[in-house]
């Protein structure tokens, strides 16, 4: 892969960046509860492998994927195989072409993509028959988000915090793009802000009161 300015700039950034507990718990609860014992997951976008350590001691094949060589390097140690590529421009290798993977897992990473419909197309290629896909994203029109935005403050800063952020995207808009795309939700598993309310759920319309949308899904 030819260093660029994305690669350079998660080789500095990538390193603070990480998963919380509720949601790493909200995400793994999605996969085990398929039942994971010798399955073969894609962690595209693993970073430093936050969620690698977890699945690997389920006796699993795990294939990592990250733009930065400098957050491979850190998660290798989790991962059976682990390659450096920009997904969106560069081959996917070979070795990882004649997998069909039971999960592939992209967690807080369509937000970071120029093309999101090509990555989703990427991955119906990747799922073997039956196979899922877990998505998390954020919901950029979470109720306080559109507060902030009544009141003029509409910017990196005062919305996510990481500029790397190119687009972003709404409970529903999601949704649509991935039934566009020819995916059908299985599940949802998402987090709510305040986090409280998830206990009311099914009163709250989800595409105000959801802050990360944790979704399974089938092709």
């Amino acid at each position: 892969m030819t260093e660029h300015i994305l690669q350079k700039y998660y080789d500095k950034r990538g390193l603070t960046y990480g998963m919380n507990s509720l949601r790493r718990r909200k995400v793994l609860e999605l996969i085990y509860e398929d039942g994971i014992e010798g399955k073969k997951i894609l962690d595209i976008g693993c970073a430093t492998g936050y969620l690698g350590r977890d699945l690997k001691k389920e006796n699993n094949t795990i294939v990592g994927m990250d733009i930065s060589a400098t957050l491979i390097g850190e998660a290798k140690r989790f991962y059976d195989e682990v390659h450096v590529l920009d997904i969106e421009n560069d081959p996917i290798p070979e070795s990882v072409q004649k997998h069909s993977f039971d999960f592939v897992v992209a967690a807080e990473f369509i937000e970071h993509l120029f093309d999101q419909e090509k990555f989703l197309e990427k991955v119906k290629e990747m799922l073997a028959p039956g196979g899922k896909f877990i998505l998390t994203t954020p919901n950029f029109l979470v109720w306080n988000n559109r507060i902030k935005m009544l009141l003029g403050r509409f910017g990196i800063k005062e919305v996510f915090n990481d500029k790397s952020h190119i687009h972003l995207l709404s409970y529903t808009g999601l949704h649509e793009k991935l039934k566009g795309a020819g995916f059908t939700i299985v599940k949802e598993n998402n987090i709510w802000y305040p986090n409280w309310l998830e206990k009311i759920h099914g009163i709250l319309p989800a595409g105000i009161f959801v802050y990360q949308t944790i979704i399974k899904l089938q092709a």
